[in-house]
């Protein structure tokens, strides 16, 4: 059998002016190319809508291989203890779930990636801290994030040399893209840094005493076109099948 990999969703509240559809009621989606991602490397993709029950994370990571935690809305500050300055369209129930699931997985020894916001919430999870806009938190901070007239950005990452990550994409510099304006501030308790943008962003993490727990800031499922971003999903998925 494939192994079932469960990746986080996106919430659209009610009355979301972005959304023409069933506009009474909260609608939970997830952008198909991370189902795409999982696929690419051999998983089976499952929708994992927030759960708020405390015993829910466990319950679902039990039936999983493991655990996509993926990109979208800003982290609650509040969650490693700061007010809101800069962070947007938070939902404190949506990051409650995924850290729970992070904490599940870590227990169950399942195997856990996160994307983007994905990263940020282990990181948060771990007792770490965000920069809350990285543009005006960092002098000199690299485009990361989309152009204005709605072009991605891509820059380069140095990744350390021969870690996990550089053996798995056979590098030691890749161009990435790059859609967040939160990057990792504080890095929480027991992660490593495995890669870095010139301006000192944090791009990748892990826990080398996790089974299989890394994160990127960068969006893999979007760059599905480049070997080393296949490479990357077969890698997460084989972890996920032992």
């Amino acid at each position: 059998m494939k192994p079932l990999i469960g990746i986080s969703a996106n919430m659209s509240p009610p009355n979301d002016p972005k959304r023409t559809f069933s506009t009474s009621v909260k609608v939970h989606y997830l952008h198909d190319p991370y189902c795409q991602f999982i696929l690419a490397g051999g998983g089976i993709p499952v929708v994992l809508p927030p759960v708020e029950s405390p015993d829910a994370a466990p319950a679902i990571v039990a039936g999983l291989n493991g655990i996509l935690i993926s990109g979208g809305c800003d982290v609650d500050p509040a969650f490693y203890g700061e007010s809101n300055h800069a962070s947007m369209n938070c939902d404190p129930a949506r990051d409650r779930f995924e850290m729970e699931l992070v904490k599940a997985a870590r227990g169950l020894s399942r195997a856990v990636l996160g994307i983007c916001r994905g990263m940020q919430v282990i990181n948060v999870a771990f007792g770490g801290s965000l920069y809350q806009d990285v543009p005006t938190e960092i002098e000199g901070a690299l485009q990361h994030h989309n152009w204005e007239d709605g072009r991605e950005s891509f820059h380069s990452i140095l990744l350390t040399r021969h870690s996990p990550l550089s053996e798995v994409l056979e590098r030691d510099e890749i161009q990435v893209n790059s859609s967040h304006h939160q990057s990792i501030k504080d890095l929480g308790r027991g992660l490593v840094p495995l890669a870095a943008a010139n301006d000192g962003v944090i791009e990748a993490v892990h826990c080398p005493d996790d089974r299989f727990t890394f994160g990127v800031q960068w969006h893999p499922e979007r760059m599905l076109g480049e070997a080393q971003m296949v490479e990357l999903s077969r890698w997460f998925v084989r972890n996920a099948a032992q």
